[in-house]
């Protein structure tokens, strides 16, 4: 195995890790307590990055661990798990939680991240959504 394809196993490693201790978090620790630490409430990070290698590289590996999780893994533990590991990194990120009608009188909540320009996680359906509340590293 050469030092990238380690890299990018130990990546998905460490994602598959963050994706169940998020679960645990979510089903645990109210969301007040895990909002203070997403980041700035209503603060968005920047939308230019010099490079979108490592983003685009912890999109993939949270995407490929979800598949193999022992539990349902959805947008939420996948954005609180693709934003600890951008923090890591140093890169600045932005957690967003979207509503969409449904129907007469339902409604459906979604999660999503943002590193640069990118959406990182749950991209698919987010134009649906309206923003209620987004927490970024200034």
């Amino acid at each position: 195995m050469n030092n990238r394809a380690l890299i990018d196993y130990l990546l998905f490693v460490e994602a598959w890790c963050l994706l169940h201790f998020a679960k645990l978090v979510i089903l645990l620790i109210p969301f007040k307590q895990i909002a203070s630490r997403m980041g700035q409430l209503q603060v968005e990070s920047v939308h230019d990055l010099q490079s979108l290698k490592e983003p685009i590289k912890i999109a993939h590996a949270v995407r490929r661990a979800s598949r193999y999780t022992l539990h349902k893994s959805k947008c939420y533990d996948q954005a609180l798990s693709a934003k600890a590991l951008l923090g890591q990194m140093g890169l600045p990120a932005t957690i967003y939680f979207g509503l969409a009608k449904e129907g007469e009188n339902q409604l459906s909540a979604h999660a999503w991240v943002r590193c640069g320009n990118t959406i990182i996680t749950g991209k698919a359906g987010v134009e649906r959504f309206t923003v209620v509340a987004c927490f970024g590293d200034a």
